[in-house]
């Protein structure tokens, strides 16, 4: 990568690791983007680079057929037009131009903050390139003030995030970005933990799990990661609460089938052992106590509505039998569900 700093002379330095191959050598790379403008912040954007830097030594495997087929991070700075960018302290960057046919295989793209941002977000040129690539994108991270050109573009979508699968979670993403895969965050400053550091941990996390993004977090920050982690684990919050969601709806969907723990942590696409722990937390009960409420419910409206036999309205409601049903009534609500039924025509009666 090459440089320049106030004086005009040039000097050439290394985005990324120098042992990060080229994206024609490995299919596997992922291809991390950074948009840059006139006055960006170099801090910001020198700390997402030296993260994705720090996690190719990690991760590339001793063995060199492996190391071959590794996933690794190849890097590549940004600008509208392409050209020589400066940033708020003078040094200079070359970029290449955002619709670069490089982008068309893009993984992330980083939006620098800085001073500049509130100039940048006025560059039409930049605004309509950004919104053509946008939607092409899967994750998209504005840093800081970074995320007032996301906004001069329409594409303020602040907090929106996605399951990392590319499953929609969340609130609708804006009318523009049909795309599902599409995520745009706001992040804040470096000194904040939701910063350009945990936005490129968070990639890496996803890619490779959290103990590599432990390590990288240490190599980089030592000591940091322990509020680091907080903040990824609550970048992943919505995506679980969606998945806890769709659980939860699954078996009120399902409640006349024989249902397994297994059965509903595996619509959550989680071990077992997570779901149990997540759903109580979530839902205020165990899938257990979740489904049987569910069959309940279905029961008590049958007998309020219908005359059907309390055998049948059981074999409907997924309680097996009428005995079994008798069961549920009386240890939930302590009388039978003709004793239900009947109570429940009373106070009919009483109020015609």
């Amino acid at each position: 990568m090459v440089y320049a700093n106030g004086t005009g002379r040039l000097q050439v330095v290394r985005a990324v690791a120098p042992d990060v191959p080229s994206a024609d050598m490995t299919s596997a790379a992922k291809r991390i983007g950074i948009l840059i403008f006139e006055d960006f912040s170099l801090v910001e954007v020198s700390s997402i680079s030296e993260v994705f830097s720090v996690a190719n030594q990690v991760h590339l495997p001793a063995d060199a057929n492996a190391r071959a087929q590794a996933p690794n991070y190849s890097l590549m700075f940004l600008s509208s037009d392409g050209g020589s960018v400066a940033s708020s302290c003078s040094m200079r960057i070359w970029t290449e131009s955002l619709e670069t046919r490089w982008m068309n295989e893009c993984d992330a793209l980083f939006i620098a903050g800085g001073v500049g941002a509130r100039h940048a977000r006025n560059d039409a040129a930049l605004r309509k390139r950004l919104a053509r690539v946008a939607p092409k994108i899967p994750f998209i991270k504005a840093i800081g003030e970074g995320a007032q050109i996301l906004a001069a573009a329409n594409l303020d979508v602040q907090n929106r995030t996605l399951d990392f699968a590319g499953e929609p979670q969340g609130r609708a993403l804006a009318p523009a970005l049909s795309n599902p895969l599409f995520i745009a965050e706001q992040t804040l400053t470096l000194d904040d933990p939701k910063g350009p550091i945990a936005a490129a941990l968070s990639i890496i996390k996803r890619d490779h799990g959290a103990a590599l993004a432990r390590e990288v977090s240490e190599r980089s920050i030592p000591g940091a990661w322990q509020k680091l982690a907080t903040v990824l684990d609550d970048t992943e919050a919505g995506s679980v609460r969606q998945k806890i969601d769709a659980a939860a709806r699954w078996i009120r969907e399902n409640y006349v089938r024989p249902i397994s723990i297994t059965d509903a942590a595996r619509v959550a696409a989680m071990s077992e052992r997570n779901f149990l722990r997540r759903f109580k937390a979530q839902i205020g009960l165990t899938p257990s106590e979740y489904l049987l409420r569910a069959r309940l419910d279905a029961s008590c409206m049958l007998l309020a509505a219908t005359d059907l036999p309390v055998d049948k309205i059981a074999r409907r409601c997924g309680a097996g039998s009428g005995d079994g049903l008798a069961k549920i009534f009386r240890k939930r609500l302590s009388i039978s569900p003709t004793e239900y039924r009947m109570a429940g025509r009373r106070k009919q009666g009483d109020g015609s």
